[in-house]
């Protein structure tokens, strides 16, 4: 039922891509510069997104990432540096949004939606955003420093695009939310794509310290198996004497978060986050990955125009 409903997938694509250029990247913005800046965050209750208002953001960081593909690490000094340009704007229940209680290094934290009902302290989202990154083998391996058999000649993968729909409710200082997301990938190489079920849930607990503000968040993420089979499964014609013939199964996804962030002045803010992501061990079965617990760490900084 959920894929009859959501499987305008044409539109889908249209609408994924025009927010993947309007958002390319994952930032955020302090929560001290948004009530400064008029979009005002407020952790205790939802907020209506009624009004026309826009904010504009540049965020500069370093960022140490980890992947779970199998030999890939960051090894030139530009690798480390991320630059996040976000436009956050809403109108009659309309919304193009970062996630500013998340680092940047968290996957998925632009989104593109609109306001079904909001009620005291939970609301109800149509959401469309990309949920999963993809990637080029030959791209990563001519930026690393040796050669990775596991995935040369492997064939490119696309990102992810989803309609989901969010329940998000709220507490003192707190926000849980969870996308039951129609997901789709890009194509294989027989011109198909990959249908499935994602269903992310996140937890964000707010801890005010003098000026600083400190989000506790915890995540768990599930994926069918035709999504992860797009990624890290081998085709037949993928197959050489360092990949064999492998069928994913669904997988799991959980994180723990600290994310910080400190204002330097109304329109500067510097903010740091340290997450942790551990996938099913399954995951590791896959000949293109070899290791399924991440750790991700970011400081930068955030002007908000």
């Amino acid at each position: 039922m959920l894929i009859k409903i959501f499987n305008l997938l044409t539109l889908q694509q249209w609408l994924t891509r025009l927010f993947v250029i309007f958002c390319f990247t994952t930032a955020s913005a302090s929560y001290a510069a948004q009530t400064n800046n008029g979009i005002t965050s407020n952790a205790s209750a939802p907020v209506v997104k009624d009004a026309f208002e826009w904010q504009f953001m540049v965020d500069l960081s370093l960022a140490s990432t980890q992947i779970i593909l199998a030999d890939v690490e960051q090894t030139e000094p530009w690798d480390y540096f991320q630059l996040g340009l976000l436009l956050d704007i809403s109108y009659k229940g309309f919304f193009l949004q970062s996630n500013s209680r998340r680092s940047l290094t968290a996957i998925g934290s632009g989104e593109l939606g609109y306001q079904i009902t909001v009620q005291e302290n939970w609301q109800l989202d149509i959401i469309l955003k990309a949920y999963i990154e993809g990637f080029d083998p030959a791209e990563i391996i001519n930026n690393q420093k040796q050669n990775i058999p596991q995935l040369a000649g492997l064939n490119e993968r696309e990102y992810t695009g989803g309609i989901a729909l969010r329940y998000s409710h709220f507490f003192d200082n707190a926000i849980f939310y969870i996308d039951f997301a129609n997901a789709r990938t890009g194509k294989n190489d027989q011109k198909d794509y990959a249908y499935g079920l994602i269903i992310d849930s996140f937890y964000s607990h707010l801890v005010p310290y003098r000026n600083w503000d400190i989000y506790l968040g915890a995540g768990l993420t599930y994926y069918d198996q035709a999504l992860v089979d797009y990624y890290i499964g081998i085709d037949a014609d993928e197959v050489t004497i360092n990949r064999p013939l492998h069928d994913a199964d669904s997988g799991f996804r959980a994180q723990l978060e600290v994310y910080a962030q400190y204002p330097l002045s109304q329109s500067w803010s510097f903010n740091a986050g340290l997450t942790q992501t551990f996938y099913s061990n399954n995951i590791k079965q896959s000949p293109l990955v070899d290791k399924n617990k991440l750790t991700q760490l970011m400081i930068g900084v955030l002007y908000v125009f």
